[in-house]
C-alpha cells in the first residue's frame, strides 16, 4: 500500500520471489512484480549473512551495518511512478523455508514524501545456488 496524504490510497498485490545476491552470502534480494508495472525490491545486507531481524531502510550506495534498499514501482490513474526509500524499518522472519515480514518506509517521489506499508509472506527462502547479479547497472 502507497499512501498519499490526505486521502488517495494505492493498494496491490504481487508474487514475490527471493535470490541470494551473487556478489557474496551477506546480500538477499526479495522481489515483486507484475506486468501492470507495479513491483517492490528490496535488497538486503547484512555484514555476516542475512538473518531475521529488523533492517533499516537505506538510500542506494549506504552499507553500513544491516540495511535494506527499497523500491518500490506503482501506477496512480494511467502514470507510472517510482522512489526509492530514504527511512524506515525492514521485517525479515525465517519460518519453515519461508520469508515474511513488514516493510514501514517513505521516500521523496515528485517532491512528495510518500508513505508505503508492505507485508509480505511465504515467500521461498532462496536455495542455495540460487543467485542474481545484484550489482547496480547503470
Amino acid at each position: 500500500m502507497v499512501a498519499f496524504p490526505p486521502r488517495d490510497t494505492v493498494r496491490f498485490a504481487v508474487p514475490a520471489n527471493a535470490h541470494r545476491c551473487a556478489e557474496g552470502p551477506t546480500e538477499m534480494l526479495l522481489q515483486a512484480s507484475n506486468p501492470e508495472g507495479y513491483g517492490v525490491l528490496v535488497r538486503f545486507r547484512h555484514p555476516d549473512s542475512v538473518v531475521a531481524g529488523t533492517y533499516r531502510a537505506v538510500i542506494p550506495g549506504d552499507t553500513a551495518g544491516p540495511t535494506a534498499v527499497v523500491a518500490v514501482r506503482y501506477q496512480l490513474r494511467e502514470t507510472a511512478h517510482s522512489f526509492a526509500a530514504d527511512s524506515g524499518t525492514v521485517e525479515v522472519h525465517f519460518e519453515g523455508g519461508k520469508l515474511s515480514g513488514r516493510i514501514q518506509t517513505t521516500g521523496i517521489e515528485n517532491g512528495i514524501r510518500t508513505p508505503t506499508r508492505i507485508t509480505y509472506h511465504d515467500v521461498p527462502a532462496p536455495a542455495r545456488g540460487d543467485t542474481v547479479s545484484c550489482a547496480a547497472q547503470p
